[in-house]
């Protein structure tokens, strides 16, 4: 079996974009920000959402342009990092969701249910200039924003 590149990646990518009538950009809390070792449970059972855009046209045509321009090598190296996503860019359809991206800007990794390739090394930079494009921020203390909606 062949391994799909950094340009796979990359065109696969830009492909959806064309094909969704609709994109949503969130930003959101994950299970660890907030949780209880002595329990084994997160304290923030359901997902906070702290932000949620969907694109406006010209914010379409940015993702788009920055797509088509990622540099294609191929990501090579992977943090040992638990994947801890606080972005997720849901793309749809005809009013179906097809294809759903959570994004760990701490760790550079993404998981993608629309492709089996490897990603660019500059999809990352890309991502961020998008997350700053919508008004959201790549790097947060999703720790204190945690607290924060706990009320401590």
């Amino acid at each position: 079996m062949a391994v799909l590149t950094g340009l796979a990646y990359r065109d696969e990518l830009a492909g959806l974009i064309r094909r969704s009538d609709r994109i949503v950009v969130t930003e959101h809390s994950y299970l660890y920000d907030a949780y209880d070792a002595d329990a084994g449970k997160s304290l923030i059972p359901n997902e906070v959402v702290y932000g949620s855009h969907q694109l406006s046209p010209s914010q379409r045509d940015f993702f788009q342009s920055l797509v088509d321009g990622l540099d294609p090598t191929t990501q090579d190296a992977f943090a040992a990092c638990i994947f801890e996503p606080h972005h997720r860019i849901e793309f749809y359809a005809s009013g179906e969701r097809i294809s759903i991206m959570a994004i760990c800007f701490k760790c550079s990794q993404v998981k993608w249910d629309a492709t089996s390739a490897i990603p660019p090394w500059s999809l990352y930079s890309g991502l961020a200039a998008l997350m700053e494009e919508v008004g959201f921020s790549s790097e947060r203390d999703w720790v204190a924003l945690a607290k924060q909606h706990l009320g401590n």
